[in-house]
């Protein structure tokens, strides 16, 4: 039997190869947000639909003095944290400096980036370790078509659009939500239930003005609401269409629950969860259902109780409640819903 050795350019080529994949991944240069576009398995295989990950929106967002932050909606960067980079791994780090997860990068060209995340037992070489696929965010919106649908009005020239993935203004700070809340709540105490719903535009300038209150919780609750938003006015980044600034129409829903109706539905929601992780959907199904009797706007509840309905054979009842994610301003099943349910 006759071995023949490795050619003198193929080891070249190899090792140029390997210098080149060390060269770019030394050069990276992480800013600005990145998008998962894909999430699947290390070996290429896909998640299984009742996998939350699969249809899971994750967005990570590089700013100044290495912070990251991480962020599960489109229209808020989420909690800060920082991060390094060794090699090929990020490294995710508490405010302490302590790492709290680990990454490796598989691919960085810029406006794409690649990384896996580590398995249960925390092995980044696993084949099933979920692998992210990201691309840059403003990539991405320009990628997306322009619809009726992403407009509110049109008088004249002027035209304000509809906050969505494609176009919104952007926060300076890691949560708008979070932000009101906190100003709110020490004003009114009492508030223990109820539901505030509002709407505003975001100008070309990143002012926010117009604001609507659509429903209210109550005369003393809604001013200082109003007396909140007036201090976050000039706390926006514009909305872009094509590297140009437009007027958005954001929106924002608060809501408050009492114990009577947040304890059942966590204590439901839990052994819902259990049931599903062990893909026994008909006692999750009966869980969430119970979970949602106290509080129909969980949505994580919603999502995973309409994979029980499809995996029972009920899509119609899936699409039901993909649906209702939908109308609460919630754009986590539209995945599902466009697969599923056209």
């Amino acid at each position: 039997m006759n071995f023949k050795a490795p050619s003198v350019c193929s080891f070249v080529l190899s090792i140029a190869l390997t210098l080149c994949t060390f060269l770019s991944l030394a050069q990276i240069n992480l800013n600005g947000a990145y998008v998962a576009t894909r999430i699947s398995y290390q070996n290429g295989s896909e998640l299984q639909d009742d996998n939350l990950l699969k249809f899971t929106y994750v967005k990570y967002t590089f700013s100044k003095g290495n912070q990251i932050g991480i962020s599960g909606v489109y229209y808020e960067n989420g909690s800060p944290f920082s991060f390094s980079i060794n090699g090929d791994l990020l490294l995710v780090k508490s405010s302490a400096g302590a790492v709290i997860n680990t990454m490796k990068i598989l691919e960085y060209t810029g406006n794409k980036l690649v990384v896996v995340n580590g398995s249960a037992n925390g092995t980044l070489d696993d084949p099933f370790a979920i692998k992210y696929t990201l691309y840059k965010e403003e990539y991405i919106q320009r990628k997306m078509p322009l619809s009726s649908n992403d407009i509110f009005t049109v008088k004249k020239t002027d035209t304000v659009f509809k906050s969505g993935q494609k176009v919104y203004a952007q926060f300076r700070g890691p949560s708008f939500q979070n932000y009101m809340y906190e100003k709110v709540r020490n004003k009114t105490p009492d508030v223990k239930s109820g539901a505030l719903i509002s709407t505003f535009i975001v100008d070309e300038r990143g002012h926010a003005d117009s604001l609507r209150i659509i429903e209210g919780i109550n005369p003393k609750y809604d001013a200082e609401y109003l007396k909140a938003f007036k201090t976050a006015k000039n706390m926006w980044q514009p909305a872009q269409i094509n590297g140009k600034a437009v007027k958005v129409l954001m929106n924002q829903r608060l809501r408050y629950f009492t114990s009577e109706q947040t304890l059942p539905s966590y204590f439901h929601g839990q052994k819902a969860n259990i049931a599903f992780k062990n893909q026994d959907y008909e006692t999750a199904l009966f869980y969430y259902d119970q979970a949602l009797e106290n509080r129909r706007d969980e949505v994580e509840h919603l999502y995973r109780r309409g994979i029980c309905k499809q995996m029972l054979g009920n899509l119609e009842g899936a699409c039901a409640d993909w649906t209702e994610i939908r109308a609460l301003g919630n754009h986590e099943a539209d995945e599902l819903l466009q697969k599923y349910c056209k």
